[in-house]
């Protein structure tokens, strides 16, 4: 009998023994599992946003086939706290509006090298920490009596390379912390008046290789100019000997008075 019950202990043991290692084992399968803070996936032929979770900071997804932004696409895959996004050569050209919804930590957004001809202009309204976008290398016009984006955070915007080619008084009358706006290599050939207006806290304007010929104290409010302008390769600059390149400080001031000299 005690013989029995000693076999019977010896079983039991062994078992528990065994059942604490594989939850052991779980824990560290679970733990090993978790996704890098930065979780670099480029060139891997990825065709959507892959599964992600919670701890992941940054995400680097370059070089691959992502042609669409679906609603909530971050948020769904569990990327919740987010900081920077890299989509930077990619195939996209539809952004839906709610597509970086929930991300409240989002600070940098790129999206450079895609297809995206026009966004919605809340499609970051609700990222309220967002400082910096790259839309550089897409197809992006500015539509006609609508602001291009609304933001009361971002602060750098570069739209080089795009197909721009009028800038309108309400484009970017919903951006009041713009300090940085890059539209080099653009077909630019009209800017309406006050069109920089809202942007009392610029400070860096690239309209280099564009089609500018003229800048004139209206285009801003209340000579609150930026500090530097670059006006490299336009049409503008050309009608100086040497032509204009970086204008800064007291020169941009003299060059707003530049329809009175031609």
């Amino acid at each position: 009998m005690d013989s029995r019950m000693d076999v019977c202990a010896t079983w039991l043991f062994l078992t528990l023994w065994i059942v604490a290692q594989s939850a052991s084992l779980g824990e560290d399968d679970a733990a090993s599992s978790l996704l890098p803070t930065h979780f670099v996936q480029m060139g891997k032929g990825l065709e959507s946003i892959p599964a992600g979770d919670n701890h992941v900071r940054s995400i680097n997804f370059a070089y691959n086939h992502i042609a669409a932004l679906p609603p909530y696409v971050f948020h769904h895959n569990q990327y919740r706290t987010l900081h920077r996004i890299e989509l930077c050569q990619n195939k996209i050209s539809e952004v839906s509006q709610r597509a970086f919804r929930e991300l409240k930590q989002l600070k940098t957004v790129d999206l450079s090298g895609n297809n995206v001809t026009t966004m919605d202009p809340n499609t970051f309204k609700s990222n309220t920490k967002l400082e910096k976008l790259d839309l550089s290398y897409n197809k992006i016009n500015f539509l006609s009596g609508r602001a291009f984006l609304q933001s009361q955070s971002l602060e750098t915007l570069i739209l080089s390379d795009n197909k721009i080619e009028q800038i309108y008084e309400v484009t970017f009358s919903k951006l009041p912390k713009l300090r940085n706006l890059m539209m080099d290599n653009n077909f630019i050939f009209l800017i309406q008046p006050d069109s920089f207006a809202p942007l009392t806290k610029l400070l860096y304007l690239s309209l280099a290789n564009t089609g500018v010929y003229r800048l004139s104290e209206n285009m801003f409010k209340n000579q609150t100019y930026p500090k530097v302008i670059d006006l490299t390769d336009t049409p503008l600059a050309n009608k100086f000997n040497p032509p204009l390149k970086k204008i800064k400080n007291n020169a941009v001031v003299n060059l707003m008075n530049i329809d009175k000299y031609f």
